[in-house]
């Protein structure tokens, strides 16, 4: 049974205008790709997807499962959509296991009809139904991702705390006076220690009065508010140099930021992470009753790549911590990308959550230029 183009565009069309796909924007975009190439009769592969759709070089990771991953979401939103909304469609879009192209196949006209068939006396009641029910399923508020489900769906507050850098007044490289960094001078404590080791330095010296971030900032805080906003909810924004551990305690906590700028939420993390602990330069993995005992460093050249740790645990007072630290910017900056995208959070909570509510990972972030990012996972444990 042949079918035209014009009435495959218009299946294609429908299912991506269905409330399965209409929440899920990567499924939603790789179909209409797939579908398109199929029409031009695109041999299509796994590389020249990862190259023409999600814009790598061609000297792409083979084993990068991005493409894989992303397939096999779509499967499954597709086998959704016709368990629910198009059951009683003609046609059935399939994309077969191990295969790219998009194919349709005609469903049983006689099974259909008689799924159907309703007296006739019953037809105005079973619109009205419809009509009330799909106004109330519209008016239900979405159901937030499992990992995020503590912070979108109570009414508990959230704060979002960004890592900023403790800074110093002085001679620049340059010889001028300026803003300085010295990864071992992390407050005004350490900053008077310094003073009081060094005399002979702290004439010319002096802390400064505003701290420092970067652009994973901007970044990371745009993802965090589209996530939220997408939910109806709203997060407090704080800089975690200014910050006490009472406000910590005070609700959700969100930190996004570096490592090495003697954060509190290092403490948080070692307390709490069963597995891991951060020392220093070093990620100590230890006591996994099937894991051997595993020590990270975490020191990495910040221009091709770095190193990003993503945990949520339990805070203070029964609330939740959702912790993103990297040794350099675009390691929280790939990792937040990663953890506010639907089919991300459901692959990861698919396969390494199961029934858990917390975990730590740990990704190695690589891309040219700090830029067009792509994330290794190195560890994914649950707890």
């Amino acid at each position: 049974m042949n079918i035209s183009s014009e009435k495959k565009s218009f299946i294609v069309d429908k299912i991506r205008k269905s409330g399965t796909f209409s929440k899920a924007p990567t499924s939603n975009s790789l179909l209409q790709y797939l579908f398109e190439e199929t029409l031009k009769g695109t041999d299509l592969k796994e590389k020249l997807i990862e190259i023409d759709f999600f814009g790598e070089s061609e000297n792409v990771d083979k084993s990068n499962p991005r493409v894989r991953v992303n397939v096999y979401n779509l499967r499954k939103k597709l086998t959704s959509y016709y368990e629910k909304e198009g059951k009683n469609d003609t046609w059935q879009l399939v994309i077969d296991k191990g295969q790219y192209q998009v194919r349709f196949l005609a469903k049983n006209p006689k099974e259909r009809f008689l799924k159907m068939r309703k007296p006739g006396i019953l037809i105005p009641y079973l619109l009205l139904f419809v009509v009330l029910f799909l106004f109330a399923l519209n008016s239900m508020p979405k159901k937030p991702p499992v990992l995020w489900r503590s912070f979108l769906s109570n009414n508990t507050t959230t704060t979002l705390f960004v890592g900023d850098v403790f800074g110093i007044i002085g001679k620049t490289a340059t010889g001028s006076i300026g803003w300085n960094r010295d990864y071992g001078i992390n407050d005004l404590e350490e900053f008077y220690q310094f003073c009081e080791n060094k005399p002979e330095l702290a004439s010319n010296l002096k802390a400064s009065n505003y701290s420092y971030t970067n652009g994973m900032a901007a970044v990371s805080t745009q993802r965090l508010t589209l996530l939220f906003k997408d939910y109806e909810k709203e997060f407090h924004i704080r800089f975690s140099m200014q910050s006490t551990i009472a406000d910590i305690k005070d609700g959700n906590s969100i930190y996004i930021g570096p490592i090495k700028n003697n954060n509190k939420f290092v403490h948080f993390f070692n307390e709490k992470s069963p597995y891991f602990k951060i020392d220093g330069e070093r990620l100590l993995f230890s006591n996994h009753p099937t894991i051997r005992d595993t020590v990270l460093n975490l020191n990495s050249d910040g221009t091709e790549s770095d190193y990003a740790i993503v945990s949520k645990i339990p805070g203070p007072n029964n609330s939740e911590q959702f912790i993103f630290f990297s040794s350099h910017d675009f390691g929280v900056r790939s990792t937040v990308e990663y953890f506010t995208n639907t089919d991300s959070i459901e692959h990861f909570t698919e396969k390494y959550l199961k029934t858990k509510n917390h975990f730590t990972a740990v990704f190695l972030t690589k891309g040219v230029s700090r830029n067009n990012t792509d994330l290794d996972l190195i560890w994914a444990v649950a707890h």
